[in-house]
């Protein structure tokens, strides 16, 4: 990706927890592709700049129309690490022509994106990403049901360790997500519904056979399970040691994919797959990230977009996805 076409990546608060895991995985995939880390904080952003190479830094002012950046700042894409209550940043990527995706809304929260977008469609691709670990888990799941027949219901659950905090931006969403959500959204034998407990509640068996009590939030995850027809859906997350701390490892990020329906070869029932990342739940996060962030340019399997409203499997092939996954040295394996 050397052809100044396909770049620069502006990332909004990119030297955060995720935002600089995103600057590397797309380090890692595009060693010269430009990336802009844009931030309150100039030294953070400096060194990350250092070690990344081919970038450069911008300050950022969220009161400002402008963001407080250059004018000569022309991006390709601006990836919103950090959260913006008021959308300037969607006006000013709209305005620039530059494609924005946005990391941080729950299935409740899509509104004034969607509104925004719906005043320029025809400005620059606008992605919902409020998904968890970046798209990953439902991509993967959607990769998975390229096996079925007939899907009659997808279930993901999300195992985090303790011992892999979440870093402050995420941290803040989940709280807020969980302070003012209304009831989480899942689709159950073919209605999208909004449910309360005990429906919200689900256990599942982690990777090592042990059985987490987990519980559904209300991410747009589900609207991306959706594309596979299954007549229910749902993401559910649960806290607890994974199987590497118990092995005396650090700790990683288990996702656990359950599908029900017919494979092609006439079995039916309920099929299982794991994927493990041993960096923890902001690494697979960003590596999730740097994928869509591929297919805003059209290297990840579809055509490259040049507007439209767009969840993440409009972008990405899911097998480019899992291609990806085996090169960060990530494999779904079915149990």
């Amino acid at each position: 990706m050397a052809n100044p076409a396909f770049g620069p990546v502006l990332i909004l608060g990119g030297y955060g927890s995720v935002g600089s895991r995103t600057a590397r995985a797309l380090r890692q995939l595009h060693p010269k592709l430009p990336l802009v880390i844009a931030g309150r904080d100039a030294a953070k952003a400096q060194a990350l700049v250092a070690e990344l190479g081919h970038a450069s830094t911008a300050p950022l002012d969220l009161e400002r129309d402008d963001l407080g950046l250059l004018v000569e700042l022309k991006p390709a894409v601006v990836l919103m690490a950090v959260r913006d209550l008021s959308l300037r940043t969607q006006g000013w990527a709209a305005a620039q022509g530059a494609a924005y995706v946005a990391l941080s809304d729950g299935v409740f929260e899509v509104g004034p994106a969607i509104a925004g977008f719906i005043r320029q469609p025809k400005a620059a691709p606008v992605v919902l990403l409020g998904h968890s670990m970046g798209s990953v888990p439902a991509l993967a799941a959607l990769h998975a049901t390229g096996d079925f027949e007939r899907v009659d219901a997808i279930e993901v659950g999300l195992v985090f360790d303790p011992a892999d905090p979440l870093g402050l931006a995420s941290q803040q969403d989940m709280d807020r997500i969980g302070a003012i959500g209304p009831a989480p959204l899942v689709k159950s034998e073919g209605l999208w519904r909004w449910i309360g407990a005990p429906q919200t509640e689900r256990s599942y068996t982690g990777v090592d056979g042990r059985t987490h009590q987990g519980a559904t939030v209300g991410l747009v995850d589900v609207f991306s399970l959706s594309a596979s027809e299954a007549g229910s859906v749902r993401v559910d997350f649960a806290e607890g040691q994974t199987a590497s701390t118990l092995r005396g490892e650090k700790p990683s990020h288990e996702v656990i994919i359950e599908i029900t329906g017919q494979r092609r070869d006439g079995r039916e029932g309920r099929f299982r797959w794991e994927l493990v990342d041993p960096d923890g739940y902001a690494a697979l996060s960003a590596k999730g990230i740097a994928v869509v962030i591929e297919g805003l340019f059209g290297l990840a399997g579809k055509a490259r977009p040049t507007g439209g409203l767009h969840l993440p499997e409009t972008l990405v092939e899911t097998g480019h996805l899992m291609r990806r996954l085996g090169e960060f040295g990530l494999a779904m394996r079915e149990v």
